[in-house]
C-alpha cells in the first residue's frame, strides 16, 4: 500500500520539477534574446554615436578651413590701401594690413595637421598648407618690396602683380577647402549640402573682394581701367549674382533661424545696394580716368559693405554647428538610455528567474499584485484571471475579480465627479480652481515640469458684445472662442478659463520665442473667425494676449501670472488686438481692430 502511493507522489514531483527546470530554460531563454536584443540597439547607437562625433569634429575643422580662406581674401583690402599710399612707417594702412596678416597666419595655424589626431590629417593635408604658405610669404614679399616704392614709380602692372599673387594664394588654397568637404561628404553625404553651401559662402565674399582688387591698380597709379579690368568686373559681378540667386533659395529653407534671415536681409541691403553700387560708379569713373576716391578710402568705403557677407557665412556656420551638436547630444541620449533599459532588463529577467522556481506560490504572488494594483486603482479595465487557477486560488480570484468591478465602477463614478468640479460648465475648458492647483505643488500635476510659460488672453470689448447682443451671445463667444484656442494648441497644453472672458493657456517647458509664435497665430486666427449666433447674426471678435515665461514652483506661480497679466495690460493699453511680452514691446504692431458686423 505505501509502495503504491508513493508512485503517484514521485510521479508529481518529477512533473513539478520538469516544470521547474522549464520555466527556467524558459527564463534564461527570454534573458539571452533580451541581451541580444539590447547589445544590437547599443552598436547600432554607439555607430550612430561616433558617426556624430566624428561629423560635428569635421565640420568644425571644415569651418575653420573656410575661416582661414577668407582671412587670406581680406587680407588683400587693407594691402590695395597700402599699394595706393606713399611709402610711411606706422600708417592707419599699414597698421591694418600687419593686423590682417597676423589673423591669417593664427586661422592657418588652428588647421594645421595634429600628430596626435587620427582623422584630422586626413581633412587638411600638410602638403596642402605648406604649399598655401609658402605662396603666401612669395605674394606678401612681392607686395612689401612694391610699397616701398615711391606712388610715382609703381605702375598698374605692378601693382596687378602683387595682386594677381593675393589671387595665387586663394586658389592655392582652394585645394585645402575642397578636400575638407569631400572628407566630411564622405562621413556623411547627408552633409553635402550644407558643406557646398559654405564653400559658396566663402566664393561670394571672395569674389566681392575682387571687384574692389581689380579696381585698386588703376586707381592707385591714376590711370584708366584697362580693358582686361572691365571684363573682370562684368565677369565677377555676374558670378556673384549667380551664386547669390543660388544661395538665396538653399537659405530660404532655414526660414525657422531669425539671425540667418536678418543676415540675407543685411546683405541684399548693403553689399548688393551699397557695394555694388560703388564698384559701378568706380567703374564708370574709371573710363574715363576720373577717380573721386584714393585706394584707400575706396577700401574704407567697399569692405564694410561686405560685412554682411562674411557674418552670413558665420550663421550659417553657427547654425550647422549647432544642428551637429544636437545629433550628438541625442545620439547620447539614446545610447545612455537604452544602456540603462539594458541593465533593467537584465535586472527584470534575474528576478524572473529566481521567482520561477517558487511556482506554488505563484497564485498568491498574482493574488497579491492583483491586489496592489486594484488599491492602487490601476488594472481596472483587465479581467482578473479566473478560469486559470483552482480550488480556493478559484473563489479566491472570483473575488478579486467582483472587488475589481466595483472598484472600477466607483473610479468611473469619481472621474465623472472630478471632471463636473475641475471643468467649466458653459466652455468646457478647466476652472479657475484647476489654474489655481497648478502652482500648489499638487500631485495630480507631478508630470508637468517646473519651467512653463503662460499665455493670458482676454477678449476685446466683451462688455459690448453683452450689452448689445445680450448675455446668450456673449455665452456663444465664449463657447466659440474656447474651441478655437482648444483646437489650435498643442496636446499637452492646458487651456482653462480664468475668469470672465479671459483664457489662460498653460504651455510646459516652451520658450518665449514659440509662445509669442502660438499667440500671434491664435490672435490671427481668432481676428479672422466669424462667429454666427443663433439668429444667424455674424460677430468677428478680437483679443489681446500677454505673455510670459517662469516657473510654477514656490511663489513662481504668482509671480508668473502677475508678469502675464501685466504683459496682457500691456497689449489692452497699446490699442488690443495684440501680442505683448512680459517685459518687451509688443509684438504685433498696431492693428485697427474691426468693429462689430451684423449679417
Amino acid at each position: 500500500m505505501s509502495d503504491r502511493s508513493s508512485k503517484p507522489a514521485a510521479s508529481r514531483a518529477r512533473r513539478g520539477a520538469s516544470l521547474d527546470t522549464k520555466l527556467v530554460l524558459g527564463c534564461m531563454v527570454l534573458l539571452a534574446l533580451s541581451l541580444a536584443l539590447a547589445l544590437g540597439l547599443i552598436s547600432i547607437l554607439g555607430s550612430d554615436h561616433v558617426r556624430a562625433s566624428r561629423n560635428l569634429e569635421a565640420l568644425t575643422l571644415y569651418r575653420k578651413v573656410l575661416t582661414a580662406a577668407n582671412r587670406l581674401s581680406a587680407e588683400r583690402g587693407p594691402m590695395n590701401s597700402v599699394l595706393g599710399e606713399e611709402p610711411a612707417p606706422g600708417t592707419p594702412a599699414r597698421r591694418k594690413l600687419a593686423e590682417f596678416r597676423a589673423l591669417s597666419d593664427r586661422a592657418l595655424a588652428e588647421i594645421n595637421p595634429d600628430a596626435d589626431s587620427g582623422f584630422t590629417p586626413h581633412l587638411v593635408t600638410r602638403d596642402g598648407l605648406e604649399a598655401v604658405h609658402l605662396r603666401l610669404v612669395e605674394a606678401r614679399h612681392a607686395a612689401d618690396r612694391v610699397s616701398t616704392l615711391p606712388l610715382a614709380e609703381r605702375s598698374v602692372a605692378e601693382i596687378g602683380g602683387v595682386i594677381a599673387g593675393m589671387f595665387d594664394v586663394v586658389e592655392v588654397m582652394r585645394p585645402v577647402v575642397s578636400a575638407a568637404m569631400a572628407e566630411l561628404v564622405e562621413h556623411d553625404g547627408a552633409l553635402a549640402g550644407h558643406a557646398l553651401t559654405g564653400q559658396m559662402l566663402g566664393d561670394l565674399r571672395e569674389y566681392a573682394g575682387r571687384m574692389g582688387s581689380y579696381l585698386a591698380p588703376s586707381i592707385a597709379a591714376r590711370e584708366p581701367l584697362s580693358a582686361a579690368a572691365q571684363d573682370e568686373l562684368a565677369l565677377t559681378r555676374g558670378r556673384i549674382l549667380q551664386i547669390w540667386q543660388s544661395l538665396e533659395r538653399q537659405l530660404s529653407v532655414h526660414a525657422d533661424a531669425p539671425e540667418l534671415v536678418a543676415a540675407v536681409h543685411e546683405t541684399n541691403r548693403l553689399y548688393f545696394g551699397t557695394g555694388l553700387g560703388l564698384i559701378a560708379r568706380l567703374t564708370a569713373e574709371g573710363r574715363s580716368n576720373r577717380y573721386s576716391v584714393t585706394t584707400e578710402e575706396m577700401t574704407l568705403q567697399y569692405v564694410p559693405s561686405m560685412a554682411p557677407l562674411e557674418q552670413l557665412r558665420e550663421r550659417f556656420l553657427d547654425d550647422m554647428l549647432m544642428h551637429a551638436q544636437e545629433t550628438r547630444k541625442a545620439s547620447a541620449w539614446w545610447l545612455q538610455a537604452v544602456a540603462a533599459f539594458t541593465v533593467l532588463i537584465v535586472l527584470i529577467n534575474l528576478s524572473l528567474l529566481l521567482a520561477a522556481r517558487r511556482r506554488i506560490f505563484r497564485p498568491l504572488l498574482q493574488a497579491r499584485d492583483h491586489i496592489v494594483a486594484l488599491a492602487e486603482e490601476r488594472s481596472l479595465d483587465r479581467p482578473v484571471g479566473i478560469r486559470k487557477h483552482g480550488g480556493e486560488m478559484h473563489e479566491l480570484f472570483a473575488a478579486l475579480e467582483i472587488l475589481r468591478l466595483k472598484l472600477r465602477e466607483r473610479l468611473r463614478l469619481t472621474e465623472r465627479l472630478k471632471v463636473q468640479a475641475e471643468t467649466d460648465a458653459l466652455t468646457g475648458l478647466l476652472n479657475r480652481r484647476t489654474f489655481d492647483r497648478l502652482g500648489q505643488d499638487d500631485p495630480d500635476f507631478d508630470y508637468l515640469p517646473v519651467e512653463t510659460g503662460l499665455i493670458l488672453m482676454d477678449i476685446d470689448r466683451f462688455k459690448l458684445i453683452n450689452d448689445g447682443h445680450g448675455h446668450v451671445a456673449g455665452d456663444t463667444v465664449l463657447r466659440a472662442v474656447s474651441a478655437l484656442v482648444t483646437e489650435m494648441v498643442r496636446k499637452n497644453d492646458l487651456v482653462m478659463r480664468y475668469g470672465g472672458e479671459e483664457i489662460a493657456i498653460v504651455l510646459p517647458n516652451t520658450s518665449l520665442r514659440t509662445l509669442s509664435r502660438i499667440a500671434e497665430t491664435l490672435r490671427a486666427a481668432l481676428a479672422e473667425q466669424a462667429i454666427i449666433l443663433d439668429d444667424d447674426t455674424e460677430l468677428r471678435v478680437t483679443a489681446s494676449f500677454g505673455v510670459a515665461v517662469g516657473r510654477r514652483d514656490g511663489s513662481g506661480w504668482k509671480v508668473l501670472i502677475e508678469a502675464a497679466d501685466q504683459a496682457l495690460y500691456a497689449a489692452k493699453a497699446g490699442g488690443r488686438n495684440r501680442v505683448s511680452i512680459a517685459g518687451e514691446q509688443l509684438l504685433a504692431g498696431p492693428v485697427a481692430i474691426k468693429p462689430i458686423r451684423v449679417a
